[in-house]
């Protein structure tokens, strides 16, 4: 009998639980780790170590410890460099750290759409105590922290001094390397959704209409639906230059998650390609929809095997939706209208009646996640247009 491959997870979060169960199904010693000891997927696991997953020696120190033989993650932008870095040092499966850092961290990954000539929105990177000369007072920008997760210190705003400086200074509070970017704000539709890569080419996608959250004037992604309505320029402009980029990064294998806005005439910007899968059970509304197997495939990819499916012709509609208060107050519950309710198939609340809920400014304040499946009813195009209406969190709000 062969000896049990051992596999390290980062992360533990209810989001990295699906990953975590998949390989204990396959046979898997799973060890997980990260700095929430009280995190659900520890629970499932063989082992857990308790280290950040941004600490990439600690982690190093983890992975020689355990003897891992394969290291992932599951859904989280954070972990990926630590993944790539202990793979290098280790020599174990796994993309490399500089291709992961041109795509995870923002002025960096625009910089790198410009040497490859792709379309990109105007965009400054600044510090602290920074505003570039340059900024037209009349023209709306978007403000990110280059490395933070989960939309946390997202700002739009105008370029005038005093509400820019107050979104530079917000978003820098979630910046690890002190740096953020403000870029154009692009009008049109975004597209958003999970792809796989092999040998620099996507062997699957599957993007959807993303729509946001704008009450705090953070820009938050609050849902998808798929199918996206777009024309077949648009994805394919999406796609080509989604595979260029990864090509340029380095990036020849594994999960993408894109962001992608359409402009005018069909215009296709990318926004973001994480090079990891989306948040909020993303790849199980997939896997749900189209019959990809992103945990398994993640798990495969980790252990050095080749064998990811490239074939897939069946894409039903479905969406998700992200659970969330508008103000502050105590969670009451949720109400689902009754001919939704049916396409409903997966339900995770994170938070109790009676905890305290705060406005939407980041995942962090994520309620809950809904996933639908329209499949090919005559509800679906109904329930993609007015899935607002139909989904109501409740609570007692302060004030």
């Amino acid at each position: 009998m062969s000896e049990q491959k051992r596999l390290l997870v980062l992360g533990g979060s209810p989001f990295q639980v699906p990953l975590i169960e998949k390989a204990k199904e396959l046979g898997l010693y799973v060890i997980t780790c990260d700095y929430l000891p009280d995190n659900p997927g520890h629970a499932l696991s063989d082992e857990y170590y308790d280290a950040s997953t941004t600490d990439k020696e600690a982690v190093l120190e983890v992975a020689k410890r355990c003897r891992a033989d394969a290291i992932t993650s599951f859904c989280s932008d954070p972990a990926v460099p630590t993944v790539a870095y202990v793979a290098e040092v280790l020599g174990l499966p796994g993309p490399s750290l500089l291709s992961v850092e041109l795509l995870t961290e923002k002025d960096k990954f625009r910089d790198l759409m410009r040497r490859v000539g792709l379309n990109v929105p105007i965009c400054y990177t600044v510090k602290a105590g920074e505003l570039p000369s340059s900024i037209e007072s009349t023209q709306n920008y978007i403000v990110k922290p280059v490395d933070s997760s989960g939309s946390k210190g997202i700002t739009k705003s105008s370029g005038e001094t005093a509400p820019l400086k107050q979104a530079v200074d917000y978003a820098l509070q979630f910046s690890r390397a002190g740096r953020c970017i403000i870029e154009e704000f692009i009008d049109g539709k975004q597209v958003h959704g999970d792809a796989f890569v092999k040998d620099g080419k996507l062997i699957y996608y599957y993007l959807g209409d993303h729509y946001f959250f704008t009450g705090t004037n953070s820009f938050i992604p609050i849902s998808t639906r798929w199918p996206a309505n777009i024309s077949e320029k648009a994805m394919h402009s999406v796609v080509e230059q989604t595979e260029k980029l990864v090509q340029a990064a380095g990036y020849l294998q594994g999960p993408v998650n894109i962001e992608a806005r359409i402009g005018n005439d069909d215009k296709a910007y990318i926004i973001e390609i994480g090079p990891r899968n989306g948040g909020n059970f993303v790849p199980i509304i997939q896997q749900r929809l189209s019959g990809f197997d992103f945990t398994k495939s993640v798990i495969d990819l980790a252990l050095g095997k080749q064998e990811i499916p490239t074939s897939f012709t069946v894409f039903a509609a479905g969406a998700h939706y992200i659970l969330h208060a508008e103000k502050e107050g105590k969670f009451s519950g949720v109400i689902v209208g009754d001919l939704l309710e049916k396409c409903l198939f997966f339900k995770k609340l994170f938070k109790d009646k009676g905890d305290e809920v705060k406005a939407y400014t980041g995942s962090n304040q994520t309620i809950g996640v809904l996933l639908f499946d329209f499949g090919g009813s005559e509800f679906s195009d109904m329930a993609t247009c007015e899935i607002f209406d139909l989904i109501n969190v409740t609570a007692d709000y302060y004030g």
